[in-house]
């Protein structure tokens, strides 16, 4: 067990390292990273100590019985995020938001690309539907995210006019508060993001009235995608909690 608990330390220490050599600094979750890294030096120290062993026979089954509750709800939270990230709309929908990330000098940053490639192909196969990117500008953008959205995939060859911007929100929830006035009661709604952000996104919709909608996944950035998932975890827990 010591030797499993070391392991899994260096991994998610290595794994640290990659995310900042490969996307830079550019989230503070990457720390967690560290943070389990530490978690399991730490762990598998107190095994070699054998700490747990001196322990009574009580706080230990209590412990064990914990730690099984929080993995089977971890396990289950994440199979409906991943469930949600294969699943495709049969209709074709009215509008699409497209949901905004992180916007670099450079353009788009890789999430928002794979999203823009989507709702790309998406509107190719789907003339008639309306799209609308949804994103304003944060502190660290140089301009808002809907206007360079909406410059990729004009530049990729789709009209202008089949463009609207949303360009106030600076999250996922308001993106979809704001893009819902954008659009008629009765209007099939599709959401693009990437696979692992789609549950939460249908989540929020649903509790912010949207009738008739649907989530379109995006592919997922494989080197941040961990991350992704580990992240999402903690904040489809948080949403659900604070809509019920």
């Amino acid at each position: 067990m010591p030797i499993l608990c070391f392991l899994a330390s260096i991994l998610c220490l290595i794994y640290f390292i990659v995310l900042l050599l490969y996307n830079g600094f550019t989230s503070v979750f990457y720390l967690v990273w560290l943070i389990m890294s530490a978690g399991f030096l730490l762990l598998g120290w107190s095994f070699r100590i054998h700490f747990w062993q001196h322990l009574p026979f009580a706080v230990r089954a209590t412990l064990l019985v914990g730690l099984s509750i929080c993995f089977a709800f971890f396990i289950g939270v994440e199979t409906m995020i991943l469930k949600a990230s294969f699943q495709m709309p049969s209709e074709p929908q009215d509008y699409v938001v497209v949901l905004g990330a992180h916007v670099r000098s450079s353009g788009p940053s890789r999430a928002l690309a794979l999203r823009l490639d989507k709702a790309y192909s998406y509107a190719l196969e789907n003339p008639d539907t309306v799209l609308i990117v949804s994103g304003g500008q944060g502190g660290n953008e140089p301009c808002t995210e809907s206007s360079a959205m909406k410059q990729y995939l004009v530049e990729k060859g789709l009209p202008s006019e089949r463009i609207q911007e949303e360009n106030q929100s600076t999250n996922t929830r308001e993106n979809l508060i704001f893009s819902k006035k954008m659009i008629p009661d009765d209007a099939s709604v599709g959401i693009i993001s990437n696979g692992f952000h789609i549950c939460r996104a249908l989540h929020l919709a649903k509790s912010l009235g949207y009738k008739q909608v649907s989530g379109i996944p995006a592919k997922s950035d494989l080197a941040t995608q961990p991350t992704n998932l580990l992240r999402e975890f903690f904040a489809v827990v948080k949403d659900f909690w604070l809509v019920h």
